[in-house]
């Protein structure tokens, strides 16, 4: 049933352009490694099954050659937003959506996603981050630890309000061992802890979560490229949010 679509508007339509790397949840199944353990290689079963029972995909349409690791997908058209790059690394999971993005802060598609991924991994550590650039940026941050503790901070860098945020960033830290004063004054000043949300770095403190937990990419690692069919509802979220207002 490949040639069904929800979309509205024909593939080759142009949207807002984005790379992958700038909406992307990570799982980290226990144990935790260092930060400085070598991770395994992409294992390709385990990353289609995982798309396929991603909560944003009605169906995997079709296995793409896979692409290093350390490279990013562009999307420039409808017919891009259909593509997923996956990494399974052995405890580490790491999947790159479109459909995770958003330009309003009513919705939360990252929260949802790492809610219920919580669900289904209580486990694992999961951090998901979309930052996507569409003129102004909007973000959305969520560090979900095995017990449940969970940070998210969704809003609009450039503005004061609205943001939401829900958690406390020095009791995940707290939780996972990772003391600021072993960082450099430099990487502690940019993450701006204590200042007003529109100022914080959430991204960036996703990403100290990530390298302190043993997400740390190495050369000649790949990873899985998927298109997909997104649910309607997805795809109707992602029409409003990607394309160009005309």
């Amino acid at each position: 049933m490949t040639d069904i679509s929800f979309w509205t508007h024909p593939p080759e339509t142009a949207v807002r352009s984005s790379n992958s790397d700038e909406y992307i949840i990570t799982l980290l199944d226990p144990p935790l490694p260092e930060s400085t353990a070598e991770l395994s290689p992409h294992d390709h079963g385990r990353a289609r099954a995982f798309v396929e029972a991603f909560p944003t995909v009605d169906a995997v349409l079709e296995e793409l050659p896979p692409m290093p690791a350390s490279e990013a997908l562009h999307a420039e058209t409808l017919s891009d937003l259909g593509l997923i790059t996956i990494g399974c690394w052995g405890n580490v999971t790491c999947i790159s959506d479109p459909a995770l993005a958003t330009y309003d802060a009513g919705m939360t598609p990252v929260l949802n996603e790492v809610t219920a991924l919580h669900e289904r991994y209580p486990s694992a550590l999961i951090v998901g981050s979309a930052a996507p650039d569409f003129g102004e940026t909007h973000t959305e941050d969520v560090i979900c630890l095995p017990d449940g503790l969970t940070l998210f901070a969704s809003g609009f860098p450039a503005y004061e309000t609205p943001w939401h945020v829900d958690g406390d960033p020095h009791t995940i830290l707290n939780a996972l061992g990772i003391d600021l004063a072993d960082l450099t004054d430099e990487d502690r000043e940019d993450l701006y802890l204590d200042e007003e949300p529109h100022l914080t770095n959430w991204g960036a403190l996703g990403g100290l979560v990530l390298e302190h937990c043993g997400r740390r990419l190495r050369n000649g690692l790949e990873m899985s490229v998927f298109r997909v069919r997104h649910t309607e509802d997805y795809t109707s979220m992602m029409e409003e949010m990607w394309m160009w207002t005309r």
